[in-house]
């Protein structure tokens, strides 16, 4: 099982925020975003620095396919 983050870009596209603005505003680094843009592992820690930052749930910016 994988997993997409598809969501997640469409709640920055939503909120007018830019891919930098959610690095700096919840302090993940270009690697990290990066990863997320693949599709590839990112920490729950990850996870959950973003979704406090977006004020969301794991289940609003990522699918399991």
């Amino acid at each position: 099982m994988s997993v997409e983050y598809s969501k997640l870009w469409g709640i920055l596209k939503n909120k007018n925020m830019k891919k930098i603005e959610l690095q700096r505003a919840a302090k993940i680094s270009g690697n990290i975003l990066a990863r997320l843009g693949n599709n590839e592992y990112v920490s729950m820690e990850t996870i959950e620095k973003i979704c406090r930052t977006l004020d969301c749930s794991a289940d609003d910016i990522l699918r399991f396919k």
